[in-house]
C-alpha cells in the first residue's frame, strides 16, 4: 500500500540517511520483525538490549512508510478520551490505558537517549482546545476524570486561553507531559542502535509467505531467501490489515504541512503544541528550524490517488484555519504531503499473538498517537517474547 504522498517533509529533509541491503541468504533467528518503521525499530532495539537475535525486514528503504509522513506530537492522549473510553471497556482498564500512554512519553525519552538518537526530542506544553460551550463542558468532565486518577491537568476557561496562549476559545485542557520529535531520525537512532546490539537489518526485502508451525516460523521472502524464526513480530502499520481476516482498524488520511524556517513564530511558543476538541482536529506545533508544523482535515481514505489529489484543497483549508488562529503570523507553507494512519473503535492498539498467524505477535499502534503505543508494545512484547507474563497484554489483544 502506498502509505504516503510524494515528498513527506522528513524524507525532504533528511534524504536516506541509512540503507541497509537486502536478505541475500536464509538465515535463522529468535526474532523476526517485519516492518523497519517507529514500531519495528523500537522493538528492534527492546529486543537487541535485552539479548536476542533480531532480525528486521522491510519491503521498502527502511523508515520510508508512515514513520516518513508523521507529525510527531508525542502526546500521551488516547483518540478516545478517558470519560468516553471508561463507559466503552470499564474504568480499570480505561484508567490503565491512560497511564500507560502517559508513562509511554518518558519511555521514549530514554529510548532517545539509550539510542544516542539526534532527533531534536523536545518537552512541549500540549493544549487541548475546546471552541464551544458543549465541548467546554466535556473537557471539563476529562479534566476532572483526569485528575481523580493522577494525571495532573489544568483546565482554563476562555480568558486565561487568551491571556496565556493568544488563543480563542470557550476552554482547554493544559497538560505538561507532551512533547515532538523528528520520527524519521528517531527510528534511524534506533535502528542503528539495534544493530550495535547485535541485530540485523535488511531492508528491500518483501516477505510473501508466512509457514507458521508449533515450532517457529518460516519467512520465505520475494528475493527468495527464508527466515526461520522463533517467534515473528508483525510491525508493517495500516498494510497488516490486508494480511488480517478479523477487521481490526478503520484507514483515514490526514493532511499536513509545514512552513518555512521563520524568525520568530510570535505570538505562537516553539514550546507549545496545540490541537483541537472536535473531529477533524486541527494540530499545531513548531519543529526545532522553528517551522510550523500544522495538520488536519482527516477524511476517511479511499485509494492514494484520491487522498492525494485532495491534497492542494486540503493544504488552503487548513492554512486558512492558522491564519484566522494566528492572524498576526506572516508564513507560507514550504512543504505538504497527504498520509494514511488507521483508528480503532475504542482508540486502542492491538499488540500480541492473532490466531490467525501462530507463532506470530503483531505490534499495531493504530490511531492519533501511534509512536506511543509503538513503546507499549516493545515493552509489552518484550515480555511475551521471553515467557514473562504481561498483565496489560489483556487490554490491547485481539479479540477484545
Amino acid at each position: 500500500m502506498d502509505l504516503t504522498s510524494d515528498h513527506p517533509f522528513w524524507l525532504v529533509k533528511n534524504g536516506l540517511t541509512k540503507v541497509y541491503p537486502p536478505l541475500d541468504r536464509d538465515i535463522g533467528c529468535d526474532v523476526a520483525i517485519v516492518g523497519a518503521g517507529i514500531s519495528g525499530a523500537l522493538i528492534a532495539h527492546r529486543l537487541a538490549k535485552d539479548g536476542l537475535q533480531v532480525v528486521v525486514l522491510d519491503g521498502r528503504d527502511v523508515c520510508l512508510g508512515s514513520t516518513s509522513a508523521s507529525t510527531a506530537l508525542l502526546q500521551y492522549e488516547i483518540d478516545v478520551p478517558l470519560v468516553a473510553l471508561s463507559k466503552k471497556i470499564g474504568h480499570q482498564k480505561a484508567e490503565r490505558a491512560y497511564r500507560l500512554s502517559h508513562q509511554s512519553i518518558d519511555e521514549l525519552e530514554s529510548a532517545i537517549d539509550e539510542s544516542e538518537s539526534d532527533c531534536g526530542f523536545e518537552r512541549k506544553t500540549s493544549i487541548y482546545v475546546a471552541d464551544d460551550d458543549k465541548q467546554a463542558e466535556l473537557l471539563k468532565a476529562e479534566a476532572n476524570a483526569r485528575n481523580a486518577i493522577g494525571i495532573n491537568v489544568d483546565l482554563i476557561g476562555s480568558d486565561e486561553l487568551k491571556d496565556q496562549f493568544s488563543l480563542d476559545g470557550t476552554a482547554a485542557i493544559v497538560s505538561r507531559q507532551a512533547a515532538s520529535c523528528d520520527p524519521y531520525r528517531f527510528a534511524h537512532g534506533l535502528l542503528a542502535s539495534a544493530v550495535r546490539s547485535g541485530a540485523q537489518i535488511f531492508d528491500r526485502t518483501e516477505v510473501k509467505r508466512f509457514n507458521c508451525s508449533n515450532d517457529n516460523v518460516q519467512l520465505e521472502t520475494e528475493r527468495g531467501p527464508v527466515v526461520t524464526a522463533r517467534h515473528v513480530v508483525v510491525a508493517t502499520g495500516y498494510e497488516a490489515q490486508t494480511m488480517l481476516k478479523a477487521k481490526v482498524v478503520k484507514l483515514k488520511s490526514t493532511y499536513a504541512l509545514v512552513s518555512q524556517p521563520l524568525e520568530s513564530l510570535a505570538p505562537w511558543d516553539p514550546d507549545w503544541i496545540m490541537w483541537e476538541a472536535k473531529d477533524p482536529y486541527l494540530y499545531l506545533r513548531a519543529t526545532s528550524e522553528n517551522r510550523l508544523l500544522v495538520g488536519g482535515e482527516d477524511d476517511d481514505f479511499r485509494n492514494p490517488v484520491k487522498r492525494d489529489a485532495s491534497l492542494p484543497k486540503k493544504v488552503a483549508t487548513i492554512k486558512s484555519k492558522v491564519t484566522k488562529l494566528l492572524p498576526s503570523l506572516e508564513w507560507e507553507v514550504e512543504f505538504a504531503w497527504a498520509g494514511t494512519f488507521g483508528e480503532t473503535d475504542d482508540g486502542l492498539a492491538y499488540i500480541g499473538p492473532s490466531p490467525e498467524y501462530p507463532g506470530c505477535h503483531f505490534a499495531l499502534g493504530f490511531g492519533g498517537n501511534g509512536i506511543t503505543f509503538s513503546s507499549i508494545a516493545a515493552g509489552i512484547l518484550a515480555d511475551l517474547l521471553t515467557g514473562r507474563r504481561n498483565a496489560d497484554a489483556e487490554l490491547f489483544r485481539f479479540g477484545r
